[in-house]
């Protein structure tokens, strides 16, 4: 799945994918369609297309002709066809519809990217709802080596529980937790992609040369550019931390890059006495 995400723009052979997770072909597409529930042909369309729709309400100066070459397809007809087959109309027509949505939901909107531009589901802010204490910084993040454990399902606590609950317990007796980073990172964005296949990943550091044994994966998160917005926060308020982490990134003028973004933990706030989480919400920015 990893693989297939990040290299969407590139024309993908079966053969490459399996290898990349270390199967013959043979099998590899009953083996992917069993664990994923989707076939490989059908999830990578799906990926390009969520990236396609992502991309023509997050960058509207952007061609659709371009946006369809960049997302791996062949041609705009080619494009065209899948996209109104997919979400049931054509590319201009959606990236219409989206602007007028949120052109027509109130004054304080920010923009269209400050809405729909990464993986949460946002809702624009008027300048003066802001934290105060939100400390904000454009920073170049290194490479994270981590052990991850994947949910699949809509972004929250119940999906987000279960994949830490998983990976403490992988990581706890290994002598991980409270001596490496730990990180939430969010892959889809549930405006475009449907809440039950969003996927959610949490992860811890590791060294070089870890061996996992199956309940964990190994994958590096990307460093580069990324807007850093630290928060002390309740458990109920990430969602409003992530609201205004993009309105604060949409008012600087930035766009985020097709990275997913992450939540990097500095504490666990359900072992803090006052109950709040010190977190820095990464997002992944694009050059220029």
């Amino acid at each position: 799945m990893n693989y297939i995400s990040r290299n969407l723009h590139r024309d993908l052979l079966l053969e490459d994918i399996a290898a990349s997770a270390s199967f013959s072909s043979f099998h590899f597409h009953r083996i992917f369609k069993a664990v994923v529930g989707e076939t490989v042909a059908g999830f990578t369309r799906r990926l390009r297309l969520e990236a396609a729709a992502h991309r023509l309400f997050s960058d509207e100066k952007q061609s659709i002709t371009r946006i369809a070459h960049e997302c791996g397809f062949s041609s705009s007809q080619n494009f065209a066809k899948a996209f109104r087959q997919h979400f049931g109309c054509t590319p201009s027509a959606y990236r219409k519809s989206k602007r007028e949505h949120i052109n027509g939901n109130a004054e304080n909107v920010l923009s269209l990217r400050a809405v729909y531009t990464d993986s949460m589901k946002l809702t624009a802010l008027p300048m003066q709802s802001w934290r105060k204490d939100m400390k904000t910084e454009i920073r170049e993040m290194p490479d994270y080596l981590v052990a991850y454990v994947r949910k699949i399902g809509p972004y929250g606590k119940e999906t987000c529980g279960q994949a830490f609950d998983e990976l403490m317990r992988w990581a706890g007796p290994k002598g991980l937790i409270g001596h490496a980073p730990v990180f939430g990172v969010y892959w889809d964005n549930p405006s475009v992609t449907s809440p039950e296949n969003c996927r959610t990943d949490a992860c811890v550091g590791v060294p070089e040369g870890t061996i996992v044994d199956g309940r964990a994966g190994l994958q590096v998160l990307e460093g580069g550019r990324y807007a850093v917005c630290g928060f002390v926060l309740a458990s109920d308020e990430f969602q409003q931390c992530w609201d205004e982490a993009f309105a604060w990134l949409v008012s600087n003028g930035y766009q985020c890059d097709d990275k997913p973004c992450y939540e990097l933990y500095h504490n666990n706030g359900a072992e803090a006495p006052d109950g709040k989480w010190i977190v820095d919400i990464c997002i992944p920015l694009k050059h220029g």
